[in-house]
């Protein structure tokens, strides 16, 4: 069977110096804005509630570099193995993080040899030169240079800022329909692990963790495909497809719902960051995320279902939405823990205060006595005021005691 396979490998990195937009201006015109024209917004307003259009469309700055190039690359059996390499993306979102994507295609009569790539290119730690020198020189160079002007070491390891390989949103097209449904069902599995399943593999993966992969990470919808949602794979397995679907499958249903996804899976690892290293204030920290969750969170983003129901899965498969649940609880943990450091400290000074008020008002008391008595006709004026004080010294411990034991 043949396999065609169209793949957004996805990375990102903070904007620690100077505007965010500037630094592309500063890459000698190899980067190029999208714009977005009036109908197009129009026709996102009626199929997006029209915050999440705005936010998308408009808040959100992307740019792109056409590349349209065939490279090589030497798969793991020694063979060679031909990707065409067709754009790179950059998306400017809130908070000066920057997603960035590389968008890939391949055909092979073995889906093997199609995940065996993008296992490949995705791993950025684990990248060896020598296997693909011209991707490193076509993807992995440009963007190091776009990240260095961010603030960041010129380095491509640091493509990802938490982690060690992009994350994948990929569409297998068949040539033919699946045999039944257990193949589809391998496909789609293979597809988002990268690693075509086999039952029958003793080192392979078991068939309880196959099955409960997909019974609960799995949508299909249609006859005609399925997809599959994991933290970093987000797969489509299809047949029959027409061109029109594709295009709304890259447009829509990876260049904003995946992208918005993974903007929120990004930014709750950098909270996370800012909070577990001290680089923030945690009021500062506090205030980010309850910026975010005001003014970047949608509870919808759709009046239609299908959209709905594909973003509640990738929410699901990345972790969204318990991530956000235990950013906030770690933060307001630390908070209160600092809130009572800052109470003891605070009632350690009160009590001094205190003791040093009764101290005064126990003096002055002593010194009324000795006015109304005259102590230094019998005993001595320092002497009388000494042990008047003295007594009403102990009074009052006698009396906090016995109080305090009640």
């Amino acid at each position: 069977m043949q396999y065609r396979d169209i793949a957004f490998l996805c990375g990102y990195f903070s904007v620690k110096n100077g505007n965010p937009n500037d630094i592309f201006a500063s890459q000698g015109g190899f980067w190029t804005r999208v714009e977005y024209q009036g109908e197009e917004l129009a026709w996102a307003r009626d199929f997006y509630y029209p915050e999440f259009a705005e936010f998308m469309m408009c808040e959100v700055s992307a740019y792109s570099h056409s590349c349209d190039s065939e490279i090589p690359l030497k798969l793991r059996d020694g063979r060679e193995h031909k990707v065409h390499l067709d754009e790179l993306c950059a998306y400017v979102f809130p908070f000066g993080i920057v997603i960035i994507t590389v968008k890939v295609s391949q055909q092979a009569e073995r889906i093997q040899d199609i995940l065996d790539a993008l296992f490949m290119m995705r791993g950025i730690c684990s990248a060896d030169k020598s296997l693909m020198p011209e991707y490193v020189s076509s993807v992995l160079d440009p963007l190091s240079v776009l990240n260095h002007a961010a603030g960041n070491p010129l380095d491509y390891r640091y493509l990802m800022e938490c982690g060690n390989k992009f994350r994948i949103f990929h569409m297998i097209l068949c040539g033919d329909r699946p045999a039944d449904e257990t193949a589809f069902d391998a496909l789609l599995y293979g597809g988002g692990t990268l690693l075509e399943y086999k039952a029958d593999d003793p080192k392979g993966f078991s068939r309880q963790y196959y099955e409960s992969i997909m019974s609960g990470s799995r949508v299909s919808v249609f006859n005609n495909w399925k997809a599959l949602s994991l933290l970093d794979t987000f797969t489509i397995v299809a047949h029959g497809v027409q061109k029109e679907m594709l295009n709304l499958w890259c447009s829509e249903y990876f260049g904003k719902l995946y992208l918005y996804a993974l903007y929120r899976k990004f930014f709750l690892f950098r909270i996370y960051g800012d909070f577990r290293s001290g680089a923030k204030e945690i009021s500062k920290v506090r205030k980010n995320l309850t910026r975010f969750e005001n003014d970047h969170t949608f509870p919808k983003v759709s009046y239609n279902f299908l959209p709905e129901t594909l973003m509640d899965a990738m929410e699901k498969g990345l972790d969204v939405q318990t991530e956000t649940v235990k950013v906030a609880e770690m933060i307001e943990r630390e908070n209160a823990r600092r809130e009572a450091e800052t109470g003891d400290k605070m009632n350690l000074f009160l009590g001094v205060i205190t003791c040093l008020t009764l101290f005064s008002a126990i003096w002055d008391f002593a010194c009324l006595m000795d006015g109304a008595f005259e102590f230094s006709t019998n005993i001595g004026t320092a002497t009388g005021i000494r042990a008047c004080a003295m007594l009403l010294i102990s009074v009052i411990c006698i009396s906090a005691f016995f109080v305090r034991k009640k």
